[in-house]
């Protein structure tokens, strides 16, 4: 199980690729540059030639860098990437869970303001001992819950809030945020197994001793900044899709 111990909740290939955009964005790395190469990477991260590798594709096929043979890797002009289209789907990509959570009846557990450990700050970019609100609901199947919800919103996003219970029974975090708060969510971000903290109680799930957990985090965003968070617990369900992309 992921613990609270380790903080390093982000993919080590993000971590990565974040590295070179805020190189990009702080105008160290500039059009034409040569980025480090995938060993120097390597070393930097501790991690396989195979993860680096992995970043790098990504960014260059988001037009970000470009990957020359014999010569290395290089930073784009925008001016020249604008040609580059990131990979779409005909249709639509659905997330299986949302799928199933928006049929099944939820139940408000708990909410109110706690005082965030170290991991939450880290995921919502606030100060060590920043206080947030958290919201705790559970979704039921024939009455039992199967899944639980831990909700948080930093109180800067929102502050003066009345909270409306039966809107959090009945819609997803982030449509809240769109609905309800004056900063609207531009994005989402899905990481999946991720820590489960300290403050959550997952008791009410009813599992069998050592029962393998699957944890996911909704992260939501206006631009950069990080709106809320929903970490997702459940048993986890061998041989069930986590998502589906429809053509």
């Amino acid at each position: 199980m992921i613990t609270e111990d380790n903080i390093s909740y982000i993919p080590k290939y993000v971590q990565i690729q974040n590295y070179i955009l805020q190189k990009i964005k702080d105008g160290i790395f500039l059009p034409g540059d040569r980025i480090p190469s995938e060993a120097e990477f390597s070393k930097q991260f501790d991690v396989s030639r195979i993860t680096v590798n992995t970043a790098i594709k990504e960014l260059a096929s988001a037009g970000v860098v470009e990957r020359i043979q014999g010569k290395g890797t290089f930073i784009l002009s925008p001016d020249k990437n604008g040609d580059k289209q990131p990979f779409a789907f005909a249709s639509e990509i659905k997330i299986e869970p949302f799928e199933q959570s928006a049929h099944r009846p939820h139940k408000l557990l708990e909410h109110g303001i706690i005082q965030a450990g170290p991991v939450l700050c880290a995921k919502l970019n606030l100060d060590q001992g920043a206080y947030v609100y958290k919201i705790v609901r559970c979704v039921c199947q024939d009455g039992l819950p199967i899944e639980l919800d831990y909700n948080y919103i930093p109180l800067s996003v929102c502050s003066n809030h009345t909270f409306d219970s039966e809107a959090l029974e009945r819609i997803f975090l982030h449509e809240y945020v769109r609905k309800y708060f004056n900063k609207k969510p531009t994005r989402l971000k899905i990481f999946i197994n991720t820590q489960i903290t300290r403050d959550m109680d997952i008791s009410p799930l009813k599992l069998e001793k050592n029962a393998e957990l699957f944890t996911w985090d909704n992260f939501v965003y206006k631009d950069t900044e990080v709106l809320a968070i929903t970490t997702t617990v459940c048993a986890s369900q061998l041989n069930k899709p986590f998502i589906t992309l429809e053509f």
